[in-house]
């Protein structure tokens, strides 16, 4: 077995109940800065979006404890549920998983949610444990699979970022953060091997682009969570995108050509503009990630689990060449082979 490959044996999506457009977002906005919003333009307001809470009740302000106590109560039944569907349909065992990685950038909680869910899911209480808070672990999952081929990974990343809303924060990032994410789940079981029917991971890598830092993030003030989000963000993604690209498929003996497809955070139009400007890609190549930004807007660290289900549900077949981004600014890139 090459190394670091990692079979996909399952993934699981999952979203809150509660539903508003972009319109209703939008007037919601209104109402909390108590002035009437200019109507937006075209059909942008017809975009779908995922929420823990109805509107009315994430325009209103939070202390911190409000915050994370909130956090606590959803992120808790999206994980568990995202887990165990995953495990379903991996076929594999609870007590084999050896390995759970849990990833949230818009919580903070000690223990982390990951702790929760051993127990309640049948886990074994000796399995390993890596909280992090960004989506770059998976070198490290190719590297656990090595050491341990027996033993299998949990991945889940569980977003909840409606709740860092700031009613009393004006500026332009937080009124965009308020359009551009919503909240979701994903998960995936992994386990050594390849060649079998669905996603098998064949190289993954990272670039740090420290310029990008102060572009995307999140500061803990008075209040909770305050959002980062530049609007140069896009023009650093498309500096550095396309260089990272070719040093990474370069060490996978690899071209740009040799790609089926690409599956792009679904980060917004202006980074998936960016991302397709910067690879020279065909118009329709992000289609996809342009239809889940549409139907369920930008769920953060599980953003990229939706756009990889949805391209399986397409019948995408082949390489595909998956890109995340995070703060830092970090560049994520994963390498997968669909059959």
């Amino acid at each position: 077995m090459p190394p670091g490959h990692a079979h996909v044996a399952g993934m699981a999506t999952a979203l809150p109940a509660i539903t508003a457009t972009v319109d209703e977002v939008w007037d919601a906005l209104g109402r909390a800065r108590g002035r009437r919003m200019p109507k937006l333009q075209g059909d942008e307001g017809a975009r779908t979006r995922y929420f823990a809470e109805p509107l009315a009740s994430l325009m209103e302000r939070r202390t911190q404890s409000q915050q994370t106590d909130a956090y606590l109560e959803h992120a808790r039944v999206l994980a568990r549920q995202v887990c165990c569907e995953a495990l379903e349909r991996s076929g594999i065992a609870p007590s084999d998983i050896g390995l759970v990685i849990g990833v949230s950038c818009t919580g903070l909680v000690l223990p982390s949610i990951d702790a929760e869910l051993i127990p309640l899911i049948g886990l074994r209480p000796d399995v390993a444990r890596l909280p992090i808070t960004e989506l770059g672990c998976g070198g490290g999952v190719a590297g656990y699979l090595r050491a341990y081929p027996q033993r299998s990974v949990l991945l889940f990343p569980v977003e909840i970022p409606s709740l860092t809303f700031q009613p009393d924060d004006h500026s332009l990032d937080n009124l965009v953060a308020a359009l551009v994410f919503a909240d979701g789940a994903g998960a995936v079981v992994l386990r050594a091997g390849e060649g079998l029917p669905g996603w098998t991971l064949e190289h993954s890598g990272t670039v740090l682009v420290p310029e990008g830092a102060r572009h995307l993030g999140y500061e803990l003030r008075d209040g909770g969570l305050r959002v980062i989000l530049s609007r140069e963000l896009p023009n650093v993604v498309e500096r550095h995108l396309r260089g990272a690209v070719e040093t990474f498929l370069e060490e996978a003996g690899l071209r740009q050509a040799n790609l089926d497809a690409v599956a792009a955070h679904p980060g917004g139009p202006r980074i998936v503009d960016a991302i397709e400007r910067a690879l020279d890609l065909h118009p329709d190549a992000l289609a996809t990630s342009r239809s889940v930004f549409a139907g369920n807007g930008n769920a953060s660290s599980a953003g990229i689990f939706f756009v990889l289900e949805e391209l399986q549900r397409r019948g995408t077949q082949g390489r595909v060449l998956a890109i995340a981004f995070g703060p830092g600014l970090s560049i994520e890139l994963a390498l997968l082979r669909l059959v």
